[in-house]
């Protein structure tokens, strides 16, 4: 009788916790950027997305894929939004090229975002990545890209991980700023990279 009666508070005590933590990925989900923007929530958002699964998951996933420009350009939400960059799922892949296309110029040239466009570089697919890179190229104001003090840091992330038709078009733009960009702080780190000769 004992054996049973601990094995039925056993069985409600495990119910009762899975609830809760139920409750912690839907209450997660429904106050993301909350969450994202904070300190301390910043921490949290990635354990709930780690230890979640199925709907739950896709949920929260969602919602920071759908708030994902925002989260970027915030000091704590970036983390997160890197987080779920880093994770490569497809249907989060399409929500979050559908928030920074057409923004990636000045995403780059922000201290928070543009460590998510150096992130975006790295784990996007060939197609992306191409795009995002095109999207830089077609700036009218590409040198000031070279100098800025975080934009250089995309630009060298996309000379690192492009290859082929799209890494050639980036050099010999870059090449066309050297008279005017080569001795800017920044942009010194450009010209004198070894993937200028890849």
């Amino acid at each position: 009788m004992v054996s049973h009666s601990s094995d039925g508070v056993s069985d409600n005590a495990m119910v009762t916790g899975f609830q809760c933590i139920k409750f912690i990925f839907v209450a997660a989900a429904r106050h993301c950027i909350d969450i994202a923007t904070h300190q301390h929530g910043c921490c949290v958002l990635p354990k709930c997305i780690r230890y979640s699964s199925g709907e739950h998951r896709q949920r929260l996933v969602a919602e920071i894929s759908a708030n994902a420009l925002l989260l970027a350009q915030d000091k704590y939400g970036n983390y997160v939004v890197q987080y779920v960059l880093d994770f490569r799922i497809p249907s989060a892949a399409t929500t979050l090229t559908r928030q920074f296309e057409g923004n990636y110029v000045h995403m780059s040239m922000q201290k928070f975002s543009s460590r998510v466009v150096e992130k975006c570089l790295v784990v996007f697919n060939d197609e992306n990545r191409a795009k995002i890179i095109h999207e830089l190229l077609s700036d009218p104001h590409f040198d000031l890209l070279l100098q800025d003090p975080h934009a250089n840091y995309v630009i060298q992330k996309a000379l690192r991980h492009s290859e082929g038709h799209v890494y050639n078009l980036l050099v010999e733009k870059i090449e066309s700023y050297k008279a005017i960009c080569r001795n800017s702080p920044y942009s010194k780190k450009i010209f004198s990279h070894k993937l200028l000769k890849k």
